[in-house]
């Protein structure tokens, strides 16, 4: 069953917005729906330098890894939790995405992850078969409908979590967007894109994941909070 989101409210400095989320729009890829101060994806090569291209092209040293976790997404060939990289990271505080072949997914991934400060490195791993990989920053939480608490609750509690998660994730969004200049697009509370942190049925905070296309874009230095959040409380967003 599909639940729109009720009114929601989000401080945003001085200003408040009230809105609801309207059914997710099928053709946000398209240039005419984007608002101007979204320059593209970031997997189009027009954004890419020299350094960008040259991604993978060194070898990762010192790759420790754990655990091998559930890979999901076209372009990826598994994802692996790190018991250690090199001489600075000893703890489990990393994850490795393994990509299939380097192209401007895997290319745009890391660039993007290197803007909003989560890249720790990338490059091919020999262990794997010289496959492209990136390291990055692990985020706390998990997601919503696999937390005990949420298997738990009643609906009308459940609801309530999904309306916590749905502001807060739209708060997040929006100050990655206005301060780091990505918008993470592709998610919702329900996403395993969106991990988040509970104090029994309340989520307390809300970390973004996986910054690869489609729908994570570059965006103009003009953007405003107010901006991001209304264009994603009223095309982008939906709670499933």
């Amino acid at each position: 069953m599909r639940i729109f989101c009720p009114t929601i409210v989000l401080i945003l400095s001085i200003l408040s917005i009230c809105a609801h989320a309207a059914p997710v729009n099928q053709n946000l890829d398209s240039r005419e729906n984007l608002p101007a101060w979204i320059q593209g994806e970031v997997d189009n090569p027009a954004f890419f330098t020299k350094k960008d291209r040259q991604a993978y092209a060194k070898k990762l040293w010192g790759v420790k890894l754990g655990a091998k976790l559930q890979v999901t997404g076209s372009h990826n060939f598994a994802i692996y939790s790190l018991t250690g990289y090199g001489l600075r990271f000893k703890s489990s505080s990393l994850i490795m995405k393994v990509f299939n072949a380097v192209d401007n997914a895997a290319i745009g991934e890391a660039k993007a992850l290197r803007a909003v400060g989560d890249l720790v490195a990338s490059g091919t791993v020999s262990a794997l078969g010289s496959k492209p990989a990136i390291i990055m920053k692990k985020k706390a939480g998990q997601p919503l409908q696999e937390t005990e608490a949420y298997k738990n609750a009643r609906e009308v509690v459940r609801e309530m979590m999904r309306n916590q998660t749905f502001t807060l994730m739209c708060d997040k969004m929006a100050i990655v967007a206005t301060k780091k200049y990505v918008l993470h697009g592709d998610n919702h509370p329900s996403h395993s894109n969106t991990l988040v942190t509970l104090d029994k049925n309340t989520v307390k905070s809300v970390e973004l994941v996986d910054y690869g296309p489609p729908k994570t874009y570059f965006l103009t230095k003009s953007v405003t909070k107010a901006e991001v959040v209304s264009d994603i409380l009223t095309r982008r967003v939906s709670l499933y």
